[in-house]
């Protein structure tokens, strides 16, 4: 046990804690709260364990909402002020069949007995009263940034085959080195990893690659064994050469040194993570010994869709992520106005900043960078969002109500003739002026004899 002053979690807990102690249950915080304080970050959630059982939780929370979504392993989440407390049973070791949930909960009146069933030593303390509980040396471990198990490495490992992916995002995430007995137990029992469910791969997945230097975790993913089962495509990428002048790195180094450029924001470093992993399939040696990838960013693209679905991410995601890819090559054209509006219209303007983002990101990524193009149609967006040239069709100055009113018959020709108007206004012929427009119709007379 280590004295320790009072701890300030930056949310409010005494109360929950106090109610459990007042009906006589030993209470703690417990885990990740007390490892991120000791880290000095931000605070997000707050587990307690008890020597409570869940149906005396339930009872001395009765004024409260609580849901039961973890009975069955002791866990009730308390909400008060729109806050959740996940309030957990003093818990033993029990086996485990499936490799991620124990056959069975076997309810402890230890805390130290809590503490040794858990996955890592820096999620295996507690505080009461002024007291850290550190039985494994967790905070030790936080100094030295290791990731240790508790007790033997291939034994958690072998109970629960998601703690290999949680202790990439722990090293990712914190900073942190993965004990080398650990490595060695995650590395023998990689192919596992395809007994977890695809939700679950997901989730450490997506806090691997928002933690702020995403390639660390991918590399570690592939140190350990883990890329080939969890993203095949993006393995196939490691050592592929390039053959190509434009390219000083081979194709998973480049696709890595473009997540790391890229914003906190998954579909964009999706994005960054699968962008070229069309080229492994279409790349052909060109006369001059350059090589070539004509259709990459389909190729990508199907990819992208696979792979994203058989993780179950959302479709909002799997298609932001698919256009962004798609349109990455878009900056090899010179970016005009018109070009620009024309992204807008597709994809908004948010995802075109994004797509502007991964095509910087891959620029800066080659040997001959080159960012004029992606900075001048930053400044675009800019001067096109100034101008009164409508992004959409529906801001065009006039509908297909006001063509029939000057002699345009109902049918296609409607269509047709804003497609005409709307390209016109577009290239600045005419002024997205409805009287302007009408006039210019008049006078030209077109369209009406269809």
């Amino acid at each position: 046990m280590t004295k320790h002053e009072e701890i300030d979690l930056g949310l409010p807990y005494k109360h929950i804690l106090a109610r459990l102690e007042d009906e006589g249950y030993e209470s703690y915080l417990v885990g990740g709260c007390i490892r991120d304080y000791l880290l000095g970050r931000e605070v997000y959630d707050i587990d307690i364990t008890t020597r409570a059982r869940p149906d005396d939780i339930r009872r001395i929370f009765s004024d409260k909402k609580v849901i039961g979504f973890g009975q069955k392993y002791g866990t009730i989440k308390v909400i008060d002020k729109s806050i959740g407390y996940e309030i957990t049973t003093f818990r033993k070791d029990g086996s485990y069949k499936d490799k991620r949930h124990p056959d069975g909960v076997n309810y402890s009146d230890s805390i130290y007995e809590d503490l040794q069933r858990r996955d890592f030593t820096i999620n295996a303390m507690a505080y009461r009263k002024g007291e850290i509980i550190d039985p494994f040396g967790g905070k030790y471990d936080l100094g030295k940034k290791i990731l240790r198990t508790v007790g033997d490495p291939y034994e958690r490992i072998g109970e629960d085959m998601l703690r290999s992916m949680r202790s990439v995002r722990f090293a990712t995430t914190l900073g942190f080195y993965i004990e080398d007995d650990l490595k060695s137990a995650i590395r023998d029992r990689a192919s596992e990893i395809e007994s977890i469910s695809a939700d679950r791969i997901r989730d450490e997945l997506s806090k691997i690659l928002l933690a702020d230097k995403p390639s660390r975790g991918i590399r570690i993913l592939y140190e350990l064994g883990l890329l080939s089962y969890i993203l095949p495509e993006v393995k196939a990428m490691v050592g592929f050469d390039q053959h190509s002048s434009f390219h000083h790195m081979d194709l998973f180094d480049h696709s890595l040194s473009v997540l790391d450029k890229l914003p906190s924001d998954l579909a964009l470093r999706l994005a960054g993570l699968f962008h070229d992993t069309g080229k492994v399939s279409t790349m052909f040696i060109d006369e001059r010994g350059e090589g070539r990838f004509f259709g990459h960013p389909l190729d990508s693209e199907k990819i992208i869709d696979n792979r994203l679905r058989k993780l179950h991410y959302p479709k909002k995601i799997i298609e932001e992520v698919k256009i962004l890819s798609l349109r990455h090559m878009d900056s090899a054209n010179t970016y005009t106005k018109k070009s620009v509006r024309k992204h807008l219209r597709m994809m908004g303007e948010e995802t075109f900043r994004k797509l502007l983002d991964l095509q910087m990101a891959d620029t800066l990524s080659t040997s001959k960078p080159n960012i004029e193009n992606i900075d001048r149609a930053r400044q675009l967006i800019d001067e096109v969002k100034a101008s009164n040239i409508p992004i959409k069709r529906s801001k065009l100055a006039i509908n297909g109500n006001d063509l029939k009113e000057i002699g345009y018959k109902e049918g296609k020709i409607i269509g047709e003739s804003l497609s005409y108007i709307e390209n016109l206004v577009e290239d600045e012929v005419i002024a997205n002026d409805k009287e302007e427009i009408i006039k210019f119709l008049t006078k030209k007379a077109l369209f009406l004899d269809r």
